[in-house]
């Protein structure tokens, strides 16, 4: 019995966690083929249990809730009443400031990866796998090729966090680079 108690309690906060991001991040599309976004961020989450073996649900809760600072009104204050310091501390981990410039995120991405820990090497590295499988197609050239040069210098520092979810990266780059004809 108190095993079914602990895993339900864990359904719940991990069923919080994916209600508010549909809740929050539901008028959002991705950019390459109009989906919900949610779908990207349910994606990450599997890729972490399903590829890197996560069960962790802190974890779990972070990688559905990886982009609500930077991409809705959501506040840390909100999050810290509902989620655990944990999840809190992952999510800031991986959120961009905003008031930076893209190839100064970019460049802070990476300087924080080298010393990053393991739980925020992997949920980087799974919401890459996610967005280099999604690449626009209507993206120029040039554009394409910036992204994933940059995209696997940031991979490489997370390669080590997880042997699956690093084979699964580089399946999904080599299935780009074909698709993309680059």
């Amino acid at each position: 019995m108190g095993n079914n108690k602990m895993r339900s309690e864990v359904n719940r906060d991990l069923l919080k966690a994916l209600e508010l991001a549909a809740r929050k991040h539901r008028s959002q599309t991705r950019k390459y083929d109009g989906s919900p976004y949610i779908n990207h961020l349910i994606e990450v989450a599997y890729l972490l249990s399903e590829v890197a073996g996560v069960s962790d649900q802190g974890l779990l809760q972070a990688a559905v809730l990886h982009d609500i600072l930077e991409d809705t009104d959501t506040s840390k204050e909100e999050l810290k009443t509902e989620f655990s310091d944990r999840t809190l501390s992952l999510i800031l981990a991986v959120t961009d400031d905003k008031t930076l410039t893209l190839e100064e995120r970019r460049a802070e991405q990476i300087s924080h990866l080298k010393t990053a820990s393991r739980d925020v090497k992997l949920l980087k590295l799974a919401d890459h796998c996610s967005n280099i499988a999604a690449i626009p197609g209507s993206w120029p050239e040039a554009k394409v090729e910036g992204y994933l040069a940059w995209s696997q210098s940031l991979a490489q520092l997370c390669f080590d966090a997880s042997e699956e979810l690093a084979q699964e990266y580089r399946s999904r780059l080599d299935l780009s680079l074909n698709l993309l004809e680059i």
